[in-house]
């Protein structure tokens, strides 16, 4: 599972990593706030903010940050991975700078880097499924900046928006779940959260939550005894008597008809 490390140091706190290097272990270090001299593979490197530097695997590299400033940066360390047409492992070409300069596609970069972060972080989340899934996005949109036409891929900053909805709301259906909740998954605000979500799918985020708790509680009535208190309960329901209304509303029957008429048997 990649290793994720968050660093957010005042000023006259040190960030110094003497030369060293990983063996096994590929690394990309987003630099939000900042500045430093790096050493990467031989080659010195003065780096500012908003910046994304990349040490291949096994490549000897050393880190000092401007300690007269704060500094702020994500380090995202991973193994087993192959772009198409370098050896494994290898994510710069050879006469390539291994400092990315991100421009304006630094809130993209930045935003999957935190989605990251987040994602092993959360101990609700299945975090290597959820980890691993942003690190390939953040692979593929680092290469499209790095090779003009090196790998494309049709999903759009709006597209991986609402999947994280989706995913968060999977994962957190039998929570208290709020749009300010939904935002801060998708690091976005919670008003441009409910646009780009509402835009894409035709209903709100609160919308598709419903939803999808009213078909967990669709199969449990189907495959499980539980009584109906219970069910509403597990899908994110104090109120039985709320929980009726909203499934009655939503599929048309209220639950223990539903149960009569689509109850699996054994």
């Amino acid at each position: 599972m990649p290793a994720v490390l968050n660093f957010d140091l005042k000023r006259g706190e040190q960030f110094v990593f003497p030369l060293h290097h990983h063996p096994e272990l590929a690394q990309l270090l987003l630099i939000s706030e900042g500045s430093g001299t790096f050493l990467i593979d031989g080659t010195t490197y003065k780096v500012g903010p908003r910046t994304m530097l990349v040490y291949d695997t096994g490549v000897w590299h050393e880190e000092l940050a401007d300690a007269s400033q704060p500094f702020k940066a994500i380090s995202i360390s991973f193994a087993a991975f192959q772009l198409a047409d370098l050896p494994p492992g290898t994510f710069m070409k050879a006469g390539i700078s291994p400092v990315i300069e991100l421009g304006d596609r630094y809130d993209e970069i930045a935003s999957l880097s935190r989605m990251i972060l987040q994602s092993a972080e959360d101990p609700y989340v299945p975090g290597e499924l959820s980890t691993r899934y942003y690190l390939a996005i953040l692979l593929i949109e680092l290469a499209k900046i790095v090779y003009t036409g090196f790998a494309k891929e049709t999903s759009t900053s709006s597209d991986r928006t609402v999947t994280a909805i989706k995913q968060y709301i999977h994962n957190h259906y039998m929570d208290a779940i709020t749009l300010e909740q939904l935002s801060k998954a998708s690091f976005l605000s919670p008003g441009y959260t409910c646009r780009v979500f509402s835009q894409s799918e035709g209903i709100s985020p609160i919308q598709y939550l419903v939803g999808y708790r009213m078909e967990v509680a669709k199969h449990y009535l189907r495959t499980e005894k539980e009584p109906v208190y219970r069910i509403a309960e597990l899908v994110g329901y104090q109120s039985e008597t709320h929980f009726k209304n909203v499934f009655k509303k939503t599929i048309g029957l209220p639950p223990h008809k539903y149960r009569k008429m689509h109850r699996i048997e054994g």
